[in-house]
């Protein structure tokens, strides 16, 4: 069983050991919430800026608690327990790129990294897989909706349910219904691939994990990211959600927050 985060930024001011103690908490939480009872493989899919590079960085990180492994294949992290030395959880490269078209594009289980705004949704998306790794769309407030709503839909058409997926984050707030162009591309079997999305802001290292998905499939430690990839484009392969998506009062505190950076950042 494997247990999954596919929407995790690490930022510079964010305090790493607290992030890693509190998402496997999280992680255990939410698994025991959706009825998993078993142990299961905890994943961090990343999805970093382009101005951010924790992914490469982290091997040459000293922590008082955890330290970084290179895992056998390049795309991936173990995160070691430094009083047991056991294996805590796994960091899958990623990226998250915004298009030409101002939408996002989340770029899972890849070391692949393309400038934001240099490509339409459709390269971008063409780009991602081509490098091999997996892609998805990710819902974002006011995202899906006219000019831009019409592309999402276009890339709908364009790929099938095996090769593109919807990534949905804690930003969609649980009072925020299910939005129409969600809804029917699942009921034409395209998956959800939930995550935390957390915001650079300090305290938001707090959130990861908490908002997961829970799937089957023969993991193998030594091929962590290939065998994920396996496991999440089988067409077959259902995805439980578990954890919880922010509630309107910490969504609009957080909604906030980014307006406020922005306008002082536009000063």
């Amino acid at each position: 069983m494997l247990i999954i985060d596919a929407h995790v930024h690490i930022y510079p001011n964010f305090d790493l050991d607290r992030a890693i103690r509190k998402s496997v908490k999280n992680f255990i939480h939410c698994q025991h919430n959706g009825g998993k009872r078993e142990d299961a493989i905890k994943i961090w899919m990343l999805t970093e800026r382009s101005d951010c590079f924790f992914f490469q960085r982290a091997p040459d990180l000293e922590l008082p608690d955890f330290s970084f492994e290179q895992a056998d294949e390049e795309d991936a992290l173990v995160v070691l327990d430094n009083a047991t030395n056991e294996p805590l959880l796994y960091i899958v490269a990623g990226r998250q790129i915004i298009s030409s078209d101002n939408l996002e594009v989340c770029a899972l289980a890849t070391t692949f990294y393309q400038q934001d705004k240099t490509l339409n949704t459709l390269e971008t998306i063409r780009a991602v897989r081509s490098a091999g790794g997996l892609a998805a769309i990710n819902w974002a407030p006011g995202k899906w909706f006219g000019a831009r709503g019409k592309i999402v839909q276009k890339m709908f058409d364009a790929f099938d349910p095996a090769e593109l997926f919807i990534s949905d984050t804690t930003m969609r707030p649980t009072c925020w219904r299910t939005p129409i162009k969600m809804a029917a591309a699942q009921r034409r079997g395209f998956r959800l691939v939930t995550g935390s999305d957390p915001l650079p802001f300090a305290g938001e290292e707090d959130l990861i994990a908490s908002y997961t998905f829970v799937t089957e499939g023969d993991f193998h430690q030594h091929k962590p990211v290939s065998s994920l990839r396996s496991i999440l484009c089988a067409p077959q392969r259902t995805f439980a959600i578990c954890g919880r998506r922010s509630g309107p009062l910490a969504f609009a505190k957080r909604q906030f927050k980014i307006m406020t950076e922005k306008k002082r950042s536009s000063c």
